[in-house]
């Protein structure tokens, strides 16, 4: 019954093969590779972007972020979390952009006209986390780099939209930093856990090429985040005991 919701969750979320190959991995195999030094998580979160020196823009929408995670511990307070997100969606929208296509007859229709810009990355953050001895929080530091896949503009008009492959104007390496503060429900999944995380992210890369903007525009969001770690039923039961022992 539980991994049959978590299947439907998963392929709810999930939309190409190598994000489902990801999900399956850590279902099928997460209790299997797990130890009380070590264990996977499956990964979830919406983000929620900005951009520096970007004023010709409006707000964007929630992009979204899917993948495994590690958690290795070093000691009781200690742990190093790699992570890889195969699915990390993000946009940005421009109030006012022009297309240049090389045909001067379709470019004529979309000048100056509002526009989405569609960017999809594969990102690796490696988390140094401290968790308090009630094991309740966890605060975390990490560098990601973040890989782009695609990237798409979506040029707008009421008569109809145009799509165009915009892997030229944009670059294909973001790297900086993020932080991280968890709450962990101890208790939920059995014992198993769940981890809820609110995390920033800022970017050190100027991700727009001078064909979109002049100025630096890093990339920084804000994310809601889920983690939903796998461990064994013998390590979930020894968390329950601790945790009906503290106050």
């Amino acid at each position: 019954m539980k991994k049959t919701l978590l299947l439907g969750l998963t392929f709810f979320i999930i939309t190409t093969n190598s994000q489902g190959q990801a999900a399956l991995f850590a279902l099928l195999f997460g209790d299997q590779v797990a130890s009380e030094n070590f264990n996977i998580s499956l990964e979830a979160g919406g983000t929620f972007m900005g951009y520096t020196n970007l004023e010709d823009s409006k707000r964007s929408k929630m992009g979204i972020n899917f993948g495994i995670g590690g958690n290795i511990k070093l000691n009781e307070n200690w742990f190093i979390c790699p992570n890889i997100y195969l699915l990390a969606k993000r946009n940005l929208f421009l109030n006012n952009f022009s297309l240049d296509s090389g045909n001067s007859i379709l470019d004529a229709n979309f000048i100056d006209v509002p526009t989405k810009i569609s960017l999809n990355y594969i990102d690796v953050p490696v988390f140094l986390s401290y968790q308090t001895n009630n094991k309740k929080y966890r605060f975390s530091l990490a560098p990601q780099v973040s890989f782009l896949q695609k990237s798409r503009g979506e040029f707008q008009r009421p008569e109809g939209h145009f799509i165009q492959n915009f892997d030229g104007y944009t670059r294909d390496v973001d790297y900086g930093m993020m932080v991280d503060f968890a709450y962990v429900l101890g208790k939920a999944h059995k014992g198993k856990g769940i981890h809820i995380h609110l995390r920033y992210y800022y970017g050190f890369t100027d991700i727009l090429k001078d064909q979109i903007s002049n100025a630096d525009n890093r990339s920084n969001y804000l994310s809601l985040h889920l983690s939903l770690p796998f461990i064994t039923d013998e390590l979930a039961e020894k968390n329950l005991e601790s945790y009906s022992k503290q106050p």
